[in-house]
């Protein structure tokens, strides 16, 4: 008996299909990011901080194109308002306190906004003196400074700035809220 010898032959084609066009980012509303930040969920957008005050203050951001945008981060965009327009930077502040503000007692959060995104703006020099005054008179954005549960250099060097500015009732009512905050250790 003889092994059979015969052999069959076949072709396998594989095609693979790739598109030359880049997937367009996707875009959010404002309300999807506030939804996001609010939440504290930044799976479906790592920048979602950035981008709300890009979109809730189109007209701080008019005189940059969307590439100069996307090359900084919000640190650096926070600044850059500063510098210009304090009292818009201070508005984009409380934007991103009150809607985080539920997780400001969260080490990581709060370290994350104060001790990071909003650290340079608390101690730009074009913005301490009208934070101050937005201090006097807003508890809330007070509150939120001074009670999170990040505490450090933009909280010391705002109640310097109070004796600098001659404000002594102003860094009472600060260290008041310091003193109540169970995350205050001290300063370095």
């Amino acid at each position: 008996m003889q092994a059979d010898t015969s052999s069959v032959q076949f072709t396998v084609k594989v095609t693979f299909a790739f598109d030359d066009v880049e997937e367009t980012p996707r875009s959010f509303s404002r309300s999807e990011l506030e939804d996001m930040v609010r939440r504290w969920d930044f799976s479906e957008n790592e920048w979602a901080c950035q981008d709300l005050l890009i979109s809730a203050f189109p007209e701080a951001v008019s005189h940059w194109t969307a590439e100069e945008l996307s090359e900084m981060d919000i640190v650096e965009l926070l600044d850059k308002i500063g510098d210009q327009n304090p009292d818009m930077a201070i508005q984009m502040m409380k934007l991103l306190l009150d809607t985080a503000e539920r997780h400001l007692q969260e080490r990581d959060v709060a370290e994350q906004l104060l001790g990071n995104d909003l650290y340079d703006l608390c101690r730009n020099c074009a913005v301490q003196q009208k934070l101050l005054m937005h201090l006097k008179q807003d508890d809330r954005l007070a509150r939120q400074l001074f009670r999170s549960a990040y505490v450090g250099s933009p909280q010391e060097d705002l109640l310097e700035t109070c004796d600098w500015l001659g404000e002594p009732e102003l860094k009472e009512k600060l260290l008041g809220l310091l003193k109540e905050n169970p995350h205050f250790k001290g300063f370095d």
